[in-house]
């Protein structure tokens, strides 16, 4: 049942801007389901997650923040509401987002359907006792019947809210029914035929009440209500021709919204200051006020009834005899008004279009006229065609850039996949010879320990045996005992190159011990100086990473012993989890980078690169002549 509800409400909602009666009347009858079905009374209901309330107060703050400068966005933010509230049964949330519908069909003049909404508000309010609630909405329905022009009805809502406020001891709200009443008694010659005495009558009762409003926002601090009270008592002030009085109420209102930067009170105030110095037939800064009125509405967007600024402008326009800029301003005001001309809105065009002509050549008016109009409708005609086939061009023309933006696109996507795939084939190209090389390493290595090196030996215990059991003459003892010293010397070159090729140590003990004995055998004597810091904790990684990094070391320092003429060289490495790095820096002679980095120089530094290379690394040389060198390898450890 309650997903058939929100279906029929939301169907509602997007259906009903369109001034449907049928659909205006459904939501209506969703709220009454809601009430007399599954949420009878608002104790059952089950509220939804706070999450989700803060989410509708948000679309509700949005709804209200675009309703005079965007009504599309603000209905749309006002169904985001509506369908989270239905989805959570929440009666609370569902009368304010009814609310927030009711306030945007009164801003587009849909009175009717505004009604509904908070006559269907005010019952779910009447349903769970909410008092202030019940008083907002009747001051809301209050507004609907002030626009509608019924002034009984109107006074009415409006008399029961004030009484619940007052009880209540709410002075924010007493001020702004206050502020209502008197807005409604100053246009209650709109809705009723009252003579000259009955409307002065209600012009005072309407200040009484717009001051009374004020003494209720000083009370609470609120200078935008004393701004607007005082902006309202100076229109009330202009209907009873009195526009010196009016003029100091309006100047302080419009102090204050200059002084706290409010471009939308701004616009309105400089509005009914031009209509006071339009009273005041001081026309140039009537019309100065109201361009100034203008120009705030336009650069804030605020554009809402601006037909009635270009109505009020076409007036000191006129009396100040620029009949050309008031017929425009007022042909402005009737095309945004978009209404058909009644009678004596076509007679006040006529005259002011005459008047105009007669300026230039009164003389040719009656003849030209016809063929002025031929010519306007063919100018139109072209017009509409010339801006018809420039948006066609256009998009045409944009259409043909979104298609070389895609062709430029997938052209890129393919060369990178190109560049993707050689460098995974040079990775696995470089991975491989890797491998390989380490392999035939680690095949002669044995070959070189297990055979040719058990060989020396064998040989070496048979002379030691010879030695012990033969005669050997006194002058040979010297020569024979030099060759089995060579022959040591033999051995230990023999495993020292085994080492070298495939170091044992590195495999039983880690990369930190193989790269301290290396470091101790190729610099026995301390010239030059060769210095390890190993950083960080002892971590075990894989082999293949831990043979890299120690063949890259063991590369870059021989480098620096056979090339560098160093005095000291340095070796640093750095050991992360995530990240082995090692720096091998020296105070030699230098080289040329660039040249190195061009592959002009050193097959060692090409053997180092692919070896980074294979393990998806970083390798990165700085030296120059003179300055020694900086050495830094970095492998990502996956």
């Amino acid at each position: 049942m309650k997903y058939g509800i929100s279906i029929l409400l939301l169907f509602s909602l997007l259906t009903v801007r369109e001034s449907d009666a049928q659909n205006a009347d459904s939501l209506g009858l969703a709220i009454d389901k809601m009430l007399n079905g599954e949420f009878a009374t608002a104790k059952i209901s089950r509220e939804i997650s706070q999450k989700d309330s803060i989410s509708v107060l948000h679309y509700l703050a949005e709804a209200s923040r675009y309703q005079s400068i965007n009504p599309d966005s603000s209905l749309f933010h006002i169904t985001k509401a509506l369908d989270l509230v239905l989805a959570g049964r929440s009666l609370g949330l569902v009368s304010r987002s009814t609310q927030a519908l009711g306030a945007y069909f009164l801003s587009r003049e849909m009175y009717r359907e505004a009604m509904l909404c908070y006559l269907n508000s005010l019952k779910i309010e009447e349903t769970r006792e909410d008092e202030v609630r019940i008083a907002d909405l009747n001051d809301d329905l209050g507004l609907v019947y002030y626009y509608m022009e019924v002034f009984d009805k109107s006074l009415a809502y409006h008399q029961k809210a004030l009484d619940i406020y007052k009880s209540r001891h709410d002075t924010p709200a007493i001020a702004r029914v206050l502020s209502h009443l008197g807005s409604l008694h100053s246009s209650r010659h709109f809705c009723e035929t009252r003579n000259e005495e009955e409307r002065l009558s209600d012009f005072r009762t309407a200040i009484n009440y717009f001051e009374q409003s004020i003494n209720q926002y000083s009370i609470t601090g609120d200078g935008r209500g004393i701004a607007n009270g005082n902006q309202n008592i100076a229109s009330v002030y202009n209907q009873m021709d009195q526009p010196e009085t009016a003029l100091a109420y309006i100047r302080k209102s419009i102090d204050f919204y200059r002084q706290i930067s409010d471009p939308e009170g701004m616009s309105g105030a400089l509005y009914t200051l031009g209509k006071t110095y339009y009273r005041l037939k001081d026309y140039d800064k009537s019309i100065k006020s109201f361009k100034e009125s203008e120009k705030i509405g336009l650069d804030h967007n605020l554009t809402g009834g601006i037909q009635y600024l270009y109505e009020a402008l076409a007036m000191p326009y006129y009396a100040s005899g620029d009949f050309k800029n008031a017929y425009e301003y007022y042909i402005k005001y009737m095309t945004i008004r978009d209404s058909v001309y009644n009678s004596e809105k076509s007679r006040q065009i006529i005259e002011l279009e005459t008047k105009y002509q007669s300026e230039v050549k009164e003389n040719k008016i009656l003849r030209l006229t016809a063929e002025k109009r031929r010519r306007n409708n063919i100018l139109y005609l072209l017009t509409g065609v010339i801006i018809l086939l420039g948006l066609s061009i256009n998009y045409y023309i944009r259409l043909l850039r979104k298609k070389k933006i895609i062709a430029d696109q997938n052209i890129e996507i393919r060369e990178k996949k190109i560049a993707e795939l050689e460098k995974e084939r040079l990775y696995l190209a470089a991975r491989s010879v890797m491998e390989g090389e380490e392999a035939e390493r680690s095949r002669l290595a044995s070959d070189l320990h297990d055979g040719l090196g058990g060989l020396l030996s064998g040989i070496k215990i048979n002379l030691s045996s010879m030695k012990e059991n033969a005669v050997i003459t006194h002058e040979n003892v010297n020569a024979f005992n030099h060759a089995l010293s060579l022959l040591d010397t033999s051995i230990s070159e023999l495993r020292r190159i085994a080492h070298n090729m495939m170091p044992e140590t590195l495999n039983h003990y880690g990369l930190q011990t193989a790269l301290e004995d290396f470091c101790t055998e190729v610099s026995p004597g301390g010239q030059p100086a060769l210095g390890l810091q190993f950083f960080g904790d002892e971590i075990r990684y894989t082999k293949e990473v831990e043979l890299t990094m120690y063949r890259i070391v063991q590369e870059l320092v021989n480098n620096a012993l056979k090339h560098s003429e160093a005095t000291q060289i340095n070796v640093q490495v750095f050991s992360e989890p995530k990240r082995l790095f090692a720096q091998v820096t020296d105070n030699g002679k230098g080289f040329d980078a660039a040249a190195v980095e061009k592959g002009r120089k050193g097959k060692g530094i090409e053997n180092i690169r692919d070896r980074v290379t294979a393990m998806n690394g970083k390798f990165d040389i700085w030296s120059k002549p003179g300055q020694g060198s900086e050495i830094t390898v970095e492998m990502i450890i996956p």
